[in-house]
């Protein structure tokens, strides 16, 4: 997976092989790593280290610079977030595709649609369109409110 953002500079290429992941971010200095379903995310210039545990469908995330602590549950297509620090509780439900996201804090619904691997983002509140489009593996991204396109290539294995 390859990411650009012309608003922000950052181009960092990921690889997964075989439940290892590695992620490095020019602008932000981040390397994360995925073995046997542990993840561990280090940000050096943010000062961020996220230890994400995986088991049977549970993850979740510590944000030690933030003070964050996220939820991540997934039950039958059910995943609940919920940031401490943001007072932010952010709803996914995915049913046959269809997914959306509510933060009551940001004043944020995000509608997240998946038909045939194709979704689309779109948020009110921030004025942002974002079209992720996955044909094969291959995902686009484009907001034209930040004037930011990242396209994300996945082979084998899709990463959302």
């Amino acid at each position: 997976m390859s990411q650009f953002s012309a608003r922000c500079l950052i181009f960092h290429p990921a690889g997964l092989i075989f439940g290892w992941m590695s992620q490095f971010s020019a602008g932000c200095l981040i390397f994360p790593g995925l073995i046997f379903g542990w993840m561990s995310q280090f940000s050096a210039g943010c000062l961020i280290f996220r230890p994400a545990g995986l088991i049977f469908g549970w993850m979740s995330h510590f944000f030690s610079s933030w003070f964050n602590f996220r939820l991540d549950v997934s039950i039958f297509g059910w995943m609940s977030h919920f940031s401490l620090s943001w007072f932010n509780f952010r709803l996914d439900v995915s049913i046959f595709g269809w997914m959306s996201h509510f933060s009551p804090s940001w004043f944020n619904f995000r509608l997240d649609v998946s038909i045939f691997d194709w979704m689309s983002h779109f948020s009110p509140s921030w004025f942002n369109f974002r079209l992720d489009v996955s044909i094969f593996g291959w995902m686009s991204h484009f907001s034209p409110s930040w004037f930011n396109f990242r396209p994300d290539v996945s082979f084998f294995v899709q990463l959302v």
